[in-house]
């Protein structure tokens, strides 16, 4: 008997379509959740600088709530921020001096990356460029604070953060105002 013989199929080496297809999504899966999570810095640097000062602010607030002390005060500059406290001098004589408490005392913002804008009642308040400090947002000791809205701004860049400052303490940080 005679066998036919089939001959051996060629076995090729490569990958299929399917297979591409699937490596190129897999990538491009891989690649947006790492863009999504590095982000941009500048919004992320933004971002924390606000999480920060509203977190000093409710510290200040809640240390003033324990301690019943009085004459507390956030100062603004253009580019830095301070807790400050009133300190008497003589008997004529107060003045506002930034706290020596690490989380509360003086903090600069990265120069030419940051800086600050103060609006009270719909007011936009100037921010001095000098040394010295003056008194923007009063915390009380009932919990009480001077109403405002601190904006974080990126000079020549479209983005802002926002910190709404309410009459009775509470302190949000915001993407965007929205109208009252």
């Amino acid at each position: 008997m005679h066998r036919h013989r089939h001959p051996e199929r060629q076995k090729h080496h490569g990958f299929t379509l399917m297979e591409l297809l699937v490596v190129l999504v897999l990538v491009g899966v891989v690649a947006s959740l790492a863009t999504l999570s590095v982000g941009d810095g500048a919004e992320r640097k933004l971002r924390t600088e606000a999480e920060r000062l509203a977190g000093a602010l409710r510290l200040a607030r809640d240390e003033l709530l324990i301690t019943g002390e009085a004459d507390r005060a956030l100062g603004l500059r253009h580019d830095a921020y301070s807790f400050l406290e009133l300190v008497i001098l003589d008997d004529a004589t107060r003045e506002w001096q930034p706290v020596t408490d690490p989380q509360l005392g003086p903090r600069q913002l990265e120069q030419g990356l940051m800086e600050l804008d103060l609006e009270i009642e719909g007011e936009r308040r100037g921010l001095r460029q000098t040394d010295g400090w003056e008194p923007h947002i009063r915390l009380g000791a009932t919990g009480e604070m001077t109403p405002a809205v601190i904006t974080l701004r990126i000079p020549g860049n479209q983005l802002e953060q926002y910190i709404r400052v309410g009459l009775e303490g509470s302190v949000e940080v915001l993407n965007e105002l929205e109208e009252e």
